[in-house]
Protein backbone atom coordinates (compact mmCIF):
# COMPACT_ATOMS: atom_id res chain seq x y z
CA UNK A 1 0.00 0.00 0.00
CA UNK A 2 3.01 2.21 0.80
CA UNK A 3 4.23 1.71 -2.46
CA UNK A 4 1.12 2.71 -4.65
CA UNK A 5 0.94 6.11 -2.50
CA UNK A 6 4.41 6.59 -3.26
CA UNK A 7 3.86 6.11 -6.94
CA UNK A 8 1.20 8.08 -6.74
CA UNK A 9 2.67 11.73 -5.19
CA UNK A 10 5.54 10.82 -7.26
CA UNK A 11 3.28 10.70 -10.63
CA UNK A 12 1.79 14.24 -9.17
CA UNK A 13 4.55 15.84 -8.82
CA UNK A 14 5.66 15.11 -12.18
CA UNK A 15 2.45 15.75 -13.69
CA UNK A 16 2.54 19.21 -12.53
CA UNK A 17 6.48 19.77 -13.17
CA UNK A 18 5.71 18.91 -17.35
CA UNK A 19 4.52 21.48 -19.33
CA UNK A 20 1.23 20.55 -21.38
CA UNK A 21 1.52 19.65 -24.34
CA UNK A 22 -1.39 20.79 -26.14
CA UNK A 23 -0.48 24.30 -27.98
CA UNK A 24 -4.19 25.32 -28.51
CA UNK A 25 -4.25 25.84 -24.50
CA UNK A 26 -3.90 29.42 -23.47
CA UNK A 27 -2.67 30.36 -20.14
CA UNK A 28 -4.75 32.92 -18.22
CA UNK A 29 -3.51 34.16 -14.85
CA UNK A 30 -6.03 33.09 -12.53
CA UNK A 31 -8.88 35.22 -10.65
CA UNK A 32 -7.62 35.68 -7.62
CA UNK A 33 -3.89 36.56 -9.79
CA UNK A 34 -2.87 40.49 -9.90
CA UNK A 35 -2.71 41.53 -13.30
CA UNK A 36 0.67 43.31 -13.33
CA UNK A 37 0.56 46.50 -16.08
CA UNK A 38 3.44 46.30 -18.71
CA UNK A 39 5.75 49.17 -17.61
CA UNK A 40 4.88 52.70 -19.21
CA UNK A 41 6.63 54.15 -21.73
CA UNK A 42 9.01 57.01 -21.21
CA UNK A 43 7.65 60.02 -21.96
CA UNK A 44 9.30 61.64 -25.12
CA UNK A 45 12.03 63.92 -24.73
CA UNK A 46 10.94 67.55 -24.69
CA UNK A 47 11.93 69.59 -28.01
CA UNK A 48 14.34 71.72 -27.33
CA UNK A 49 14.35 73.44 -30.52
CA UNK A 50 11.97 76.11 -29.65
CA UNK A 51 14.51 77.53 -27.91
CA UNK A 52 17.60 77.02 -29.30
CA UNK A 53 19.60 79.92 -30.59
CA UNK A 54 20.55 83.67 -29.39
CA UNK A 55 17.82 85.87 -27.31
CA UNK A 56 18.56 89.59 -26.78
CA UNK A 57 18.52 91.98 -23.65
CA UNK A 58 19.37 95.43 -23.47
CA UNK A 59 22.88 96.51 -23.16
CA UNK A 60 24.63 93.92 -24.63
CA UNK A 61 22.73 91.33 -22.37
CA UNK A 62 21.79 87.78 -23.80
CA UNK A 63 20.96 84.50 -23.38
CA UNK A 64 22.62 81.92 -25.85
CA UNK A 65 20.72 78.35 -25.53
CA UNK A 66 22.36 75.44 -27.62
CA UNK A 67 21.20 71.86 -27.53
CA UNK A 68 22.91 69.56 -24.15
CA UNK A 69 24.73 66.77 -24.57
CA UNK A 70 22.34 64.81 -22.72
CA UNK A 71 18.85 64.16 -23.74
CA UNK A 72 16.27 66.62 -22.34
CA UNK A 73 19.06 69.63 -21.07
CA UNK A 74 20.13 72.24 -22.87
CA UNK A 75 23.73 74.68 -22.73
CA UNK A 76 23.46 77.98 -21.25
CA UNK A 77 25.13 81.17 -22.09
CA UNK A 78 23.74 83.87 -19.63
CA UNK A 79 25.42 87.35 -19.52
CA UNK A 80 22.76 88.47 -17.55
CA UNK A 81 24.48 91.85 -16.09
CA UNK A 82 27.55 93.44 -17.42
CA UNK A 83 29.89 92.59 -15.66
CA UNK A 84 29.54 88.81 -15.29
CA UNK A 85 29.26 85.52 -18.15
CA UNK A 86 28.12 82.28 -17.11
CA UNK A 87 27.25 79.30 -18.66
CA UNK A 88 24.68 76.39 -17.21
CA UNK A 89 23.16 73.24 -17.78
CA UNK A 90 19.06 73.86 -18.35
CA UNK A 91 17.08 70.86 -17.42
CA UNK A 92 14.05 71.18 -20.00
CA UNK A 93 10.83 70.20 -18.17
CA UNK A 94 7.80 71.34 -19.88
CA UNK A 95 7.15 74.65 -20.69
CA UNK A 96 10.20 75.78 -18.88
CA UNK A 97 14.26 75.53 -18.83
CA UNK A 98 15.29 75.10 -15.31
CA UNK A 99 18.89 75.47 -14.01
CA UNK A 100 20.94 76.68 -10.55
CA UNK A 101 22.56 79.95 -10.69
CA UNK A 102 24.38 81.33 -8.14
CA UNK A 103 23.12 78.60 -5.82
CA UNK A 104 19.13 79.79 -6.35
CA UNK A 105 16.57 77.59 -8.31
CA UNK A 106 15.75 79.90 -11.85
CA UNK A 107 13.70 78.77 -14.78
CA UNK A 108 12.93 80.93 -18.19
CA UNK A 109 9.75 80.37 -19.89
CA UNK A 110 8.60 82.27 -22.80
CA UNK A 111 6.76 85.41 -22.57
CA UNK A 112 6.72 89.08 -24.39
CA UNK A 113 8.76 92.29 -24.04
CA UNK A 114 6.46 93.70 -21.62
CA UNK A 115 6.78 90.84 -19.32
CA UNK A 116 10.41 91.16 -19.40
CA UNK A 117 10.39 94.65 -17.65
CA UNK A 118 12.73 96.53 -20.67
CA UNK A 119 11.20 99.68 -22.35
CA UNK A 120 13.45 98.58 -25.26
CA UNK A 121 11.81 95.07 -25.24
CA UNK A 122 8.27 96.10 -24.84
CA UNK A 123 6.89 96.24 -28.38
CA UNK A 124 8.30 92.18 -29.05
CA UNK A 125 6.61 89.16 -28.55
CA UNK A 126 9.01 86.23 -29.16
CA UNK A 127 10.87 86.23 -25.85
CA UNK A 128 11.85 84.59 -22.61
CA UNK A 129 11.52 85.23 -18.67
CA UNK A 130 13.87 84.42 -16.28
CA UNK A 131 12.37 87.24 -13.98
CA UNK A 132 8.97 88.68 -15.09
CA UNK A 133 9.82 92.63 -14.69
CA UNK A 134 13.32 92.09 -14.13
CA UNK A 135 15.33 89.72 -16.40
CA UNK A 136 14.30 88.47 -19.91
CA UNK A 137 15.62 88.19 -23.52
CA UNK A 138 14.23 88.29 -27.15
CA UNK A 139 14.47 87.17 -30.17
CA UNK A 140 17.14 89.57 -32.47
CA UNK A 141 14.28 91.71 -34.80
Amino acid sequence: MRTIIVAAVALTVAACSQPADDKSQTTAPAASEPAVAAPAAPPPAADASRWLGRWNGPEGLFLDIKAGEQPGTVALTLKDNLDTQADYVGRLDGDVIRFERRGASESIRFGTGMETGFKYLQDRTDCVIVIAGQEGYCRPA
